[in-house]
């Protein structure tokens, strides 16, 4: 069923990772909390560091504000973003929601209701839950079914005339499962017209081809380190009538028009939501990455790593003692467990042998509650692994079984 023929070649992707050749005894199966850095990001991130100046400042750093400016464009063009102008630069996804979150406090009154759900990454659950307790608005946080999906039913029985803000992702970071999002928002937008919508992307922008236009949601915030890109960078999209409704987070320099003793005006979008010196190397390296990606039918690639992990998936069902926590939809993502040894322990021989995966609570509480779970093993492929990983995975995982077992 899932087949690994393709145009695609993983060969050629792989080549382009430096950790890949260097590391030739590691196995690195931890894509989803953060992807390998091409060399290309390496040497653009150099090339910065190694000239002079800022961007949007003076006459001699304008190639640098051109590739700055660039980079916005090119993830306008990625996720359709209505205009560059609407893609703001933020430290990541979790900044990025705050800035929603803190934007929006003062549209909130006591008694409004956010909604958000317990398949949340604590960046989504921790910043709504903090703003209604600020604002004494009332959280209400959806189940989801045992498909690990939120119903449109139990949203649209939740939503009254006091929802103010929805906000869930698209994918999750535990077990890979993709909401249904166009059903979910268009509850929303039935039941609750005047509730704003915030999607989580984080994990979803390195797995679907986003059309935040068609989607309709009012905000959609991502990583870029997820997508081969640099660490602290983000970005926060969406409606520019949305974005206009949020009040800056951060406030001072390139973010205002003028400044008198009597009053202040802001720039309009982007540079009004985006204060101070940004990170510069890791823009303009984005938008080297985002160039280099061109290259490649990304759909194909996708599908050669959900291959990847569903043939992983297919294997570990034969173990004794396994449990699965899968996607109701084909995923890059294995979540699983052994009932008999503990996932620290697990987790632990198996890093000692070479095998980079992701143990513990994946910053999703009320998620592992949900499955039932203190902690899981998680296992996720991007297109620069091979056959070779899952085979060096399953004898790593047989040795270890075989030692805590004896």
């Amino acid at each position: 069923m899932f087949r690994l023929e393709s145009d695609f070649n993983p060969a050629l992707f792989r080549q382009a990772f430096p950790y890949l050749q260097s590391s030739a005894t590691s196995v690195y199966l931890d894509s989803a909390a953060t992807a390998l850095k091409p060399q290309v990001l390496i040497d653009s991130t150099l090339d910065f560091y190694q000239s002079a100046g800022s961007v949007h400042r003076s006459q001699y750093d304008a190639e640098q504000t051109a590739l700055y400016e660039q980079a916005r464009n090119l993830v306008a063009e990625l996720i359709n973003a209505p205009s560059p102008a609407a893609v703001i630069w933020t430290s990541g996804a979790t900044q990025a929601i705050n800035s929603v979150a803190h934007g929006l406090a003062h549209w909130l009154e006591p008694g409004d209701e956010i909604v958000i759900s317990e398949a949340d990454h604590h960046a989504n659950f921790v910043t709504w839950s903090m703003l209604a307790q600020q604002c004494a608005a009332r959280l209400i946080i959806l189940p989801i079914n045992d498909q690990w999906q939120i119903e449109s039913a139990v949203l649209r029985q939740a939503l009254s005339p006091r929802s103010k803000i929805v906000a869930f992702n698209m994918v999750s970071n535990v077990t890979g499962t993709e909401q249904p999002i166009a059903e979910l928002i268009n509850t929303v937008r039935q039941n609750a017209p005047q509730a704003l919508i915030l999607l989580d992307c984080a994990q979803a922008v390195a797995h679907l081809k986003l059309d935040i236009q068609a989607l309709d949601a009012d905000f959609y915030v991502f990583s870029a380190h997820k997508l081969y890109g640099p660490n602290g960078l983000g970005v926060l999209s969406g409606k520019p009538e949305s974005l206009e409704k949020l009040t800056p987070l951060l406030y001072g320099g390139k973010m205002v028009d003028r400044v008198s003793k009597q009053q202040i005006s802001f720039n309009p979008l982007p540079y009004r939501l985006e204060a101070g010196t940004p990170n510069i190397a890791a823009v303009i390296g984005f938008g080297t990455v985002l160039n280099w990606l061109g290259q490649y039918d990304l759909q194909q690639a996708e599908a050669y790593a959900v291959a990847l992990a569903e043939q992983t998936k297919v294997r570990l069902q034969r173990y004794d003692h396994v449990r699965l926590f899968n996607s109701p939809q084909p995923s890059s993502i294995v979540c699983f467990v052994f009932d008999d040894i503990a996932v620290s322990d697990l987790s632990t021989l198996l890093s000692e042998q070479g095998i980079a995966l992701r143990a513990g609570e994946h910053c999703a509480q009320p998620y592992l509650a949900r499955l039932g779970q203190k902690s899981t093993l998680r296992l996720s492929f991007a297109p620069y692994n091979t056959s070779a990983d899952v085979e060096a995975f399953f004898a790593a995982l047989d040795r270890t079984l075989t030692l805590l077992r004896e």
